[in-house]
């Protein structure tokens, strides 16, 4: 409310939405939806980003908010969440757990591959 009110243009706030929380899907927790539209209640730009996880989709909505004046952006993002990691990937039950040695060797294989990927682009 204070960076709407005081046009915080220099501000950017990075909303990372992948539809989970702790004990599950938002839909069957608590939802916080439309959070966007609590963001511009409060004077906030807001660039919905519907590839979180598309390193030129998050380029572009960056770009939009450094050239965005005379108010703060809110930058919402749907990712995926464990992103390249297979076992992970949209899982609640990893919000608060850490990998033993087998998931980890696992992880690191996947991204490892994933960066790689990213690279040949």
């Amino acid at each position: 409310m204070f960076a709407g009110h005081r046009k915080l243009d220099n501000l950017a706030v990075i909303v990372d939405n992948n539809g989970l929380q702790i004990d599950g899907r938002i839909e069957d927790v608590c939802s916080p939806y439309p959070i966007g539209e609590k963001f511009k209640a409060f004077h906030f730009h807001v660039v919905e980003v519907e590839d979180g996880n598309d390193f030129d989709a998050l380029r572009a909505a960056f770009k939009e908010a450094r050239e965005t004046r005379g108010m703060p952006t809110a930058l919402m993002l749907k990712t995926v969440k464990g992103k390249g990691v297979s076992y992970m990937e949209n899982q609640a039950g990893w919000h608060g757990k850490a990998p033993n040695d087998q998931e980890y060797r696992t992880a690191m294989e996947e991204l490892e591959k994933a960066g790689e990927a990213l690279c040949r682009k």
